[in-house]
C-alpha cells in the first residue's frame, strides 16, 4: 500500500439494523485492512454514535459485547440524556 493511500475499511457480516423496545439502532463492526482489531460502533436513530474504546480480536466478540451491553444496561446505553428524555418520558 502506498503511504498516501487510505486503508481499506472491511465491514463485518454481523453489521445489522436492529429494533429493541421500539428503538432503532445500527450496529457497525469494522476494521482497517492494516489493523487486526474490530471496532464496534452503535448508532441510534438520532444519529448519535457510540464507539467502544477497545478493539476486539474477532467480529463475533464485538457482537457479543453489543448483546452484553443491551442485557446489562438496556437500550438506553446508546442514548444521551437529551435523547432519553425525548424517548422515554
Amino acid at each position: 500500500m502506498d503511504a498516501e493511500e487510505d486503508p481499506e475499511i472491511i465491514m463485518s457480516d454481523l453489521c445489522a439494523d436492529v429494533e429493541v423496545d421500539g428503538c432503532f439502532l445500527t450496529v457497525e463492526i469494522y476494521k482497517a485492512d492494516i489493523d487486526p482489531g474490530w471496532i464496534l460502533e452503535v448508532i441510534n436513530e438520532f444519529g448519535t454514535s457510540t464507539v467502544f474504546d477497545d478493539p476486539f480480536i474477532a467480529d463475533g466478540l464485538a457482537w457479543k459485547q453489543f448483546e452484553k451491553t443491551l442485557n446489562e444496561e438496556g437500550v438506553t446505553a446508546f442514548y444521551n440524556k437529551k435523547e432519553k428524555r425525548q424517548l422515554f418520558h
